[in-house]
């Protein structure tokens, strides 16, 4: 008997490599099919938390040791890696084990799982509407518009420089397009006896990870267009679009400010190059402040700034959210959302801003604080940003949808699909994500 020649096309092996790349593509029915678990019995004297191992665990650990000694709960925290925390949710989920009681996740992570969540619309008072973000309550809200998470973590990029180079090239920080163009022409540097090769811009544009997509999308935003309709259906291959992506493309092949190598970057790629010396400027998230400015780890400690990203036609940034939920299974419910509070805290809100660069609520980011100055001295970027920061759209493949645009534009970056190719090829791949 013949062997059978098993070949995946495009769209399956994209679906895999979600599966590595994000863990959102492992929702196939296959691992769901009457999954066998043993039902948790409740620890009222026990709350358990499923989180994926980072700084920001951390922070929700020492909580969990305030936690405790204001009730006698204890607080037990499960960690896994960020790619696996998607799928063993959902497995939890699925199967009702009520093996969890807390769980931070990120926003994308949220409308795949919003039917088996409880409504938190009775934790947000008046106040902490008032305090939080707008885009920050619109991505707690599921498919439905219900209230079903409490934010704890706003994360956007901004655009970091080299005051040092910009100064010696006597630029000011780039608030436009142009002027990106350029400062990143006028400091790409040959490397000499003083400094390594210097970039002027750092862009990460790997396949294999969801961030490229996610700081793509800001760029969308700038030359005016978006990825979702008022129908909550993708618009990826807008003209706009497609002059974003081309955009990059040309600051990598054209001006040649970006390194070869950006095809293979994410964002901790372009973190080590900046902090090493080797990046003018670098579109990336609130945590680099702290790593930029450790001495024992950069070589650009105060020789660095952060400023909103530079608008197109109009001002533009993605922004993500970690939330916390409950799920419905939970048999200490009463207690999470005690912990949720506790978490939510000025004390733990602002160890949340000095482990992560920022937080959720926007009272405790005052640049005003000279503690919070003296944490994020370029906090004022972030907290203008927040202003007109745009939500994610509310798709339930969300993760898998970032996998395609990163997709797209590593063929536009590596030159092997034009801009419009890639972004028409990832339209009608996003689309049928929409039927799954």
């Amino acid at each position: 008997m013949p062997k059978k020649d098993f070949k995946l096309n495009r769209r399956e092996m994209l679906k895999l490599m979600g599966a590595g790349a994000t863990g959102a593509a492992l929702n196939s029915a296959a691992p769901f099919i009457r999954p066998q678990f043993n039902i948790v019995k409740s620890q009222s004297n026990v709350l358990r938390i499923l989180s994926h191992s980072s700084p920001q665990t951390e922070v929700y650990r020492r909580a969990g040791e305030a936690f405790e000694a204001l009730t006698g709960t204890r607080i037990e925290i499960t960690e896994c890696p960020f790619n696996e925390l998607q799928p063993k949710m959902m497995t939890e989920l699925l199967a009702g084990t009520g093996k969890y009681d807390v769980i931070p996740i990120t926003n994308a992570m949220l409308y795949a799982a919003t039917n088996y969540l409880e409504n938190l619309e009775d934790m947000y008072t008046d106040e902490l509407m008032a305090d939080l973000p707008p885009a920050a309550v619109e991505h707690c809200r599921g498919l439905e518009g219900e209230l079903k998470a409490v934010p704890t973590l706003s994360s956007l990029p901004a655009n970091f420089y080299r005051t040092d180079l910009l100064e010696e090239a006597g630029m000011e920080p780039p608030t436009t397009w142009e002027e990106f163009v350029e400062v990143a022409r006028a400091c790409t540097l040959d490397a000499s006896s003083s400094h390594p090769k210097i970039w002027g811009a750092l862009i990460e544009g790997s396949a294999k990870a969801v961030q490229p997509a996610v700081k793509l999308v800001g760029w969308f935003y700038q030359a005016g267009g978006g990825i979702v309709g008022p129908d909550n259906m993708p618009t990826i291959d807008l003209d706009e679009n497609v002059e974003a992506l081309q955009f990059i493309v040309d600051l990598i092949h054209t001006h040649k400010v970006a390194p070869p190598e950006t095809a293979e970057m994410i964002y901790e790629d372009v973190h080590n190059m900046f902090i090493q010396g080797r990046g003018a400027t670098a579109i990336n998230w609130q945590y680099m402040v702290g790593m930029a400015n450790d001495p024992e780890q950069s070589l650009v400690v105060d020789k660095f700034a952060a400023a909103p990203v530079p608008e197109g036609v109009a001002k533009g940034v993605n922004i993500d959210h970690w939330v916390m939920v409950i799920p419905s299974d939970s048999a200490n419910k009463d207690a999470a959302r005690e912990y949720i509070n506790l978490a939510l805290s000025d004390e733990h809100q602002l160890d949340m801003f000095r482990t992560e660069g920022l937080c959720a609520r926007m009272s405790v980011m005052d640049p005003e604080n000279p503690e919070v100055y003296e944490i994020n001295p370029f906090i004022g970027a972030w907290v203008e940003e927040m202003k007109w920061a745009t939500p994610q759209p509310k798709w339930k493949n969300l993760n898998e949808a970032w996998l395609r645009l990163s997709f797209a534009m590593n063929s536009a970056v590596t030159q092997s699909s034009s801009p419009a190719d890639a972004l028409e090829r990832a339209q009608e791949e996003i689309m049928a994500l929409m039927e799954d």
